[in-house]
């Protein structure tokens, strides 16, 4: 009798301890935290555009959408100035063009009812508040952009281009010849996370001149931490842009690329051909086998924060994105 208690408690104190070491910590509730999304269209009104009704549309749009509807004519969309006298003929050949015709078509049939798109976009901003609280939450403004950029980032808005995001095995990538390793991660589930990591890239930005492969790697990896904290439900091959097989891989030889870095003294190297083989993306990493991912330094930096992090008691991202990369490295005790 008094073994079978004794057996009992164990059995339940084992699976205490099991649970607590499931439990992400990162996964908070933030349905209180106050966040009022706006989301808006910054080329719905221009198909029915005339030569009249532009004059007075255009200043209304330019006045409403500020700095991300300059940058979406002038810089994506490359049509001149937004002053230029020949910039509603630019437009009407945009809108009308055939091939992009079928985009917005697409575009219309993918992102029909934004509703599940919007409550990503502010569930993902609860979070980001929620760590930030100082900092404000931009207007959302979607757009189509010619394929040529997936977001405008302004001070105060952020512009969406939804035809980068049309789903892995959308038709106008295949005839744009897009590579696969960037076609994996163009899908409406992976929009939302790379807009935030987008978004705190500015934030954040990488500005040590002449840095090494370790500061730019454990950068990086601060950024992944961030997306962690603002998107704890979401799977880590789609945060870092990589197929199941890929993440996999990453997993099965960590150890093994970090003793490529250690073996080789490549941590501390500031030569940029040789940083660039860990962080460049592509279809494989340079220097390791083709069957890795790209980005594997990215990789490594993102599991030495998690590491280092593992280690507070308080998750503040303010104090991650500041403590010093060598700070995080010693700290860490990094050893996959």
């Amino acid at each position: 009798m008094y073994r079978a208690l004794q057996t009992a408690i164990c059995l339940l104190f084992l699976l205490i301890v099991v649970s607590a070491c499931d439990e992400n910590r990162l996964d908070i509730d933030v349905s209180s935290v106050p966040v009022e999304l706006q989301m808006e269209h910054l080329d719905e009104s221009w198909p029915s555009l005339t030569p009249v009704s532009f004059r007075n549309e255009h200043p209304r749009l330019l006045a409403q959408y500020g700095d991300v509807y300059k940058h979406y004519i002038e810089d994506v969309l490359q049509m001149g100035t937004v002053d230029d006298s020949n910039l509603f003929s630019s437009i009407r050949s945009f809108t009308t063009h055939p091939d992009f015709v079928e985009v917005f078509a697409e575009v219309e049939k993918v992102y029909s009812d934004n509703e599940k798109l919007n409550r990503e976009l502010e569930d993902a901003w609860k979070h980001y508040v929620y760590y930030f609280p100082d900092r404000s939450v931009p207007k959302h403004m979607t757009c189509v952009g010619g394929f040529n950029a997936p977001f405008i980032l302004t001070e105060d808005g952020v512009g969406i281009c939804l035809e980068l995001y049309l789903g892995t095995d959308c038709r106008f990538y295949e005839y744009l010849q897009w590579p696969l390793y960037q076609r994996q991660r163009m899908s409406p589930q992976h929009l939302v996370p790379w807009m935030m990591k987008a978004w705190l890239e500015t934030d954040y930005p990488q500005v040590v001149e002449g840095s090494n492969l370790m500061q730019d790697i454990v950068h990086q990896g601060k950024i992944y931490y961030c997306i962690d904290a603002i998107f704890p439900n979401v799977p880590d091959s789609i945060k870092i842009g990589y197929t199941s097989a890929e993440i996999q891989w990453a997993q099965d030889h960590e150890t093994m690329v970090w003793t490529h870095f250690i073996d080789n003294e490549l941590l501390f190297s500031t030569e940029p051909g040789l940083k660039g083989k860990f962080t460049n993306d592509g279809p494989f990493t340079v220097d390791l086998v083709k069957e890795s991912p790209s980005r594997m330094g990215h990789y490594i930096g993102w599991q030495m924060v998690k590491k280092y992090m593992e280690n507070q008691e308080v998750v503040s991202l303010l104090d991650l994105m500041n403590t010093d990369p060598e700070q995080i490295l010693k700290e860490s005790n990094y050893k996959p």
